[in-house]
């Protein structure tokens, strides 16, 4: 059987996210089996994480213009605005303040959901995928 546009997308999306969650649990093997290396891998966890906040608000910059809404726009930048001073911040309450901004993302999602901008199954992969990035940030914490 064939799978549809749809079908096909998703399981695409899937599979990028999915291999998109390496940089956020590398770094927590690398604290774990090689602690001396602990302080650079976390610092490489916290930017992608940065990074990953501001593609997510990208999402949104898309559907911003798709709508033609203004709102939306700003709502698009505020993943980025809110990631970059986590950058500046020592280790811990980056993580906190990155790992909220991961949180903050799931209200944008489901308000998306809800509005139809985004498919169901996008929403569940994003509630997956910000969820491991949550906890892998928190995880660093510990060690």
């Amino acid at each position: 059987m064939a799978r549809s546009r749809e079908q096909t997308s998703a399981f695409h999306a899937r599979l990028a996210g999915y291999a998109g969650l390496i940089p956020f649990l590398v770094p927590l093997l690398v604290v774990w089996v090689e602690p001396v290396h602990a302080e650079t891998a976390i610092a490489v966890q916290h930017a992608y994480a940065a990074l990953i906040l501001s593609f997510l608000g990208g999402i949104y910059w898309g559907v911003a213009l798709e709508r033609q809404s203004g709102r939306e726009i700003w709502l698009s930048v505020l993943p980025s605005l809110w990631a970059w001073p986590a950058l500046l911040m020592p280790p811990a309450a980056a993580a906190v303040m990155l790992a909220a901004g991961f949180a903050l993302m799931f209200l944008l999602d489901r308000d998306a959901r809800h509005r139809g901008w985004i498919r169901n199954w996008f929403y569940r992969l994003r509630l997956t995928l910000g969820s491991v990035a949550i906890a892998s940030l928190l995880l660093g914490l510990a060690g």
